[in-house]
């Protein structure tokens, strides 16, 4: 199981007036020496995939990267930017306040972005949970369903203007799963309901959800601009035992997840590898889904466009945009 949550170019560089006024104020965390660095936006960093991808960006690429982490939790993402600090003192972290479970802190979030007047060059969707018990969030969506498509829908959406200026050419990379590949939406019942709740069809169904979005995001993009410079991928990392599972019940997490991860598990290592890979994009890969480093097809229902669109709509509805 994986786990895991307009500025014009002249902003981007910033006049001296403006800046060394922030800089008085404490407004921002940022100078001249960071002004090649690409800023990428990771949510999910505390835990799992998320944060071991992280050890190795911090390690390998803290030179090229400005990192800004969304998190539910500001206390343990200031530990996890300590512990970062210790692999590369170097390291430049910003620890910021967001729940994908609410459309109002993700507003807020981009909010606050915006007024650090920075650019955006990578995007990364990463967080993500498995709900074992049927909830719903402050905003009346079932909380997988809201946590793993809603909230980075919604995200992604206020923060396209940004990526689409960026000077190294927006990155997008959303986390799926290979579980996309056993669903199928039912588009008059996205919201699922207690009656027809189901833990894992949840799961794998938010994951379609991700598949289909950045297929839509892509092709709309590519249509609204020939020379479109934003590229929308996807992957599944691999599989392994991380805190996604830490709501199961004792005998399917000490027992049966075992069992099923001995033959299927892949290194955590390799999994984070893959993501921090995608996330830099070196090989400017575009539209494309990734099984951990391996280019791969995505099922029949989210290779349909007619799907893919219909989504789109219903979910922009869903988030009010």
């Amino acid at each position: 199981m994986i786990d895991d949550c307009v500025v014009n170019i002249e902003d981007i560089k910033l006049n001296n007036d403006n800046f060394n006024n922030n800089i008085e104020n404490n407004n921002i965390d940022y100078n001249d020496n960071n002004n090649n660095k690409k800023v990428i936006v990771f949510t999910g960093s505390t835990d799992g995939i998320g944060r071991s991808t992280l050890d190795v960006l911090v390690k390998n690429n803290s030179k090229e990267l400005k990192f800004i982490l969304p998190v539910r939790n500001i206390e343990k993402g200031e530990r996890v930017k300590d512990e970062l600090k210790l692999l590369n003192q170097d390291a430049d972290i910003t620890i910021m306040k967001m729940d994908l479970g609410s459309f109002e802190s993700i507003r807020g979030f981009v909010r606050e972005f915006t007024q650090l007047e920075i650019p955006l060059d990578i995007l990364v969707n990463n967080a993500g949970l498995m709900a074992t018990s049927y909830s719903t969030t402050i905003d009346g969506y079932e909380t997988t369903f809201a946590v793993n498509h809603l909230g980075p829908f919604l995200l992604t959406n206020l923060l396209i203007d940004k990526l689409k200026q960026s000077v190294h050419g927006g990155n997008i990379v959303l986390v799926t799963s290979v579980m996309h590949e056993r669903e199928k939406l039912d588009f008059d019942q996205l919201n699922v309901k207690k009656s027809n709740y189901s833990y894992v069809s949840a799961y794998g169904k938010s994951k379609l959800c991700n598949v289909l979005f950045a297929r839509e995001l892509q092709k709309r993009l590519d249509e609204e601009n020939p020379h479109n410079r934003v590229k929308v991928n996807y992957l599944h990392p691999g599989s392994a035992k991380t805190s996604l599972s830490r709501d199961y019940g004792f005998f399917v997490k000490n027992i049966i997840l075992p069992i099923i991860l001995f033959f299927i598990s892949n290194p955590l290592n390799e999994m984070a590898n893959s993501l921090a890979a995608l996330s830099l994009n070196k090989n400017n890969e575009k539209g494309k889904y990734f099984f951990i480093n391996k280019e791969k097809s995505p099922s029949g229902f989210a290779s349909d466009f007619n799907n893919s669109k219909r989504l789109y709509d219903e979910s922009l509805k869903l988030v009010q945009l």
